[in-house]
């Protein structure tokens, strides 16, 4: 049988309730009985002390008829109804005892007898002859040190057991229909508390593809369900954003892959009906080969930018940043200087991060052809590298066409070219690859950028970056 959290909360609080009520219970029926015991001891030693100084008196012989309890109220005013008196001499013969004894005998223990010579009050509970139980005050009277009579006053304990079991009755009764109530409110009160997980199972059960835009109302309260509300409008959040960007990756790259492919199949259509020459051949094949380049491109760009959103784990390790903008500066500056471009490498302090190798050249290398692509003849390149209250900063500064102001927020958005870039033939997932780099290694990547001036795109990576297990 499968508890729900509710019904664990009711019965683990109705059990810790029962369990303080029980040991409630025997702690105050300890305390009433000693109280009740005490009481009753009380009036005993009261009682035998005002028959030892009005009574029985050392210095006297004992002469009391068997009704001297009657005698007693009436000549001295102690009324000792309801209870038992008895008075031996030393030797704990009976010398005299009330009528309420009816010939039995209080027996004298080996205690009484004890702290009687010790001049000590003994206080027990026996039982009569007749099996009713009794509480038994000894009260030694001495003359010169020496015992003379021994005073036992006792009194039935009928009343102080009824008044008992009146209290356990009462527990009986009490215990249980506290408990009941205690189930009931807490069950209420745990489902009221939890009424909030109720709805996050409701919302999470209703939420699919298509309606992830649904949300829990949170109270503000700041309490744990509200976190826990909070917690997964954020994760509803992110998969919203995942599946927003899976399905416009999933577009985007249908529709990049479809134009190059429509070009393939139609010129060869074309090919096959009216090419008949070898020169008109070689021409379909040149053409066939840019498209399939520029596939290729993309198909790699699409497999650097899936390892990236697995979140695979890279071999970090200490990578000279210098080394590696140095190689990159090198191999970009044939391609502007065929272009015209004025290349430099104005800094390039030694720097070292932790960091993927290739990852970080490829991020090196996109970046700086994409500032030598958009940059035209006579134009500059300015390149360095130096270290920053962060760590170390990549700066690249172009004096290209510049980037519109509507363009901004989207360069670094998958398959996002603007229209000079789709005149260059550029796969729109350069930027986007070189931000995920960037933010894989712990930094982040920023431009600035003037139409018809150029731009200037700077990366900050920081030195030391630990890796999400």
């Amino acid at each position: 049988m499968i508890l729900t959290i509710r019904t664990k909360l009711t019965l683990w609080y109705t059990s810790l309730l029962g369990l303080s009520l029980i040991i409630s219970g025997i702690f105050l029926y300890i305390i009433a009985r000693q109280s009740m015991i005490a009481a009753a001891d009380t009036k005993l030693l009261f009682l035998a002390e005002t028959l030892a100084r009005t009574v029985v008196r050392p210095e006297t012989a004992l002469i009391l008829p068997e009704n001297f309890d009657i005698l007693m109220e009436r000549f001295f005013g102690i009324k000792t109804a309801g209870n038992y008196i008895q008075i031996t001499d030393e030797f704990g013969s009976v010398r005299s005892r009330s009528l309420a004894l009816s010939g039995q005998r209080i027996p004298l223990s080996g205690k009484a007898m004890s702290g009687a010579g010790q001049d000590k009050v003994v206080y027990e509970t026996v039982d009569l002859t007749s099996g009713k139980p009794m509480r038994i005050a000894t009260y030694p009277v001495k003359d010169g040190g020496r015992i003379k009579y021994i005073i036992q006053v006792g009194t039935p304990m009928e009343s102080i057991y009824s008044a008992l079991n009146t209290i356990i009755f009462l527990f009986y009764l009490y215990i249980p229909s506290v408990l009941v109530l205690a189930t009931g409110v807490g069950f209420i009160l745990a489902k009221k508390a939890l009424s909030p997980v109720d709805e996050i199972t409701e919302t999470a059960r209703r939420i699919g593809e298509q309606n992830l835009n649904e949300r829990i109302a949170t109270l503000g309260t700041g309490d744990e369900i509200d976190r826990l509300a909070e917690t997964f409008n954020n994760m509803i959040e992110r998969l919203e954003t995942s599946f927003k960007r899976i399905k416009q990756f999933t577009s985007d790259a249908s529709h990049e892959l479809r134009t190059p492919l429509t070009i393939l199949k139609g010129e060869t259509e074309i090919a096959l009906r009216t090419c008949n020459s070898l020169d008109g051949m070689k021409d379909l094949l040149k053409s066939n080969l840019e498209e399939i380049n520029r596939m290729s491109g993309i198909v790699s760009s699409l497999l650097m930018l899936a390892k990236t959103d697995m979140k695979t784990k890279s071999e970090f390790a200490d990578v000279r940043l210098n080394d590696i903008i140095d190689e990159k500066f090198r191999q970009v500056k044939h391609l502007a200087e065929l272009k015209g471009i004025n290349i430099r490498l104005e800094k390039n302090e030694e720097i070292v991060v932790k960091g993927d190798c290739l990852k970080l050249r490829q991020l090196a290398l996109n970046l700086m052809e994409n500032a030598v692509k958009y940059t035209n003849k006579n134009g500059s390149v300015l390149i360095s590298l130096e270290r920053c209250v962060d760590g170390a900063l990549i700066k690249i500064t172009d004096t290209g066409v510049g980037i519109p102001d509507e363009d901004m927020p989207y360069i670094f958005d998958r398959f996002y070219r603007v229209d000079r870039a789709r005149a260059e033939g550029g796969t729109g997932l350069g930027l986007s690859i070189c931000k995920d780099i960037a933010e894989g290694h712990g930094g982040r990547i920023e431009v600035k950028s003037e139409l018809g001036k150029g731009s200037t795109f700077s990366v900050y990576l920081p030195i030391e970056f630990r890796q999400e297990a």
